[in-house]
């Protein structure tokens, strides 16, 4: 496995235990009310996060897409489940973990982009090339 492909693993793992602990005949046990919320913002921020690191390429778009879908096939399959019922409250913990992975991502971007002296974001230069700069010929 080359190290290019390593980057794929913490997706895959946040992946499995999110649908492992989704889609689980009993809930995880709780320690304080509404603890789950919890697990789902931080596990959902975890899944977007290394999917935002695996597949830099994509269009956030996509990836918000693909976190939301997942986070919506969960709710669904929960209801099924006999000890389990989906929620929006739970749903919404996931789009807010998605949106809270999104912006941890970009911030560690920055981060590392300003830490080994790329002063302008690469991302944004090719996006502004692409509208064109005003001028015209």
């Amino acid at each position: 496995m080359s190290f290019n492909q390593l980057r794929y693993l913490p997706s895959v793992l946040v992946f499995g235990i999110i649908l492992f602990s989704g889609l689980r005949p009993e809930p995880v046990p709780q320690v304080f009310d509404q603890q789950d919320k919890l697990h789902h913002l931080l596990g959902f921020a975890a899944l977007m996060f290394s999917l935002r690191v695996a597949l830099a390429q994509w269009r956030l778009f996509w990836s918000v897409a693909l976190s939301l879908a997942v986070a919506l096939l969960i709710e669904v399959g929960q209801s099924y489940l006999p000890n389990r019922e989906p929620s929006y409250g739970d749903m919404l913990a996931n789009t807010l973990g998605v949106l809270l992975g999104w912006g941890c991502y970009h911030l560690a971007r920055h981060w590392y982009l300003r830490r080994i002296g790329v002063t302008s974001d690469p991302e944004r230069t090719e996006m502004a090339d692409g509208l064109g700069d005003g001028a015209r010929p």
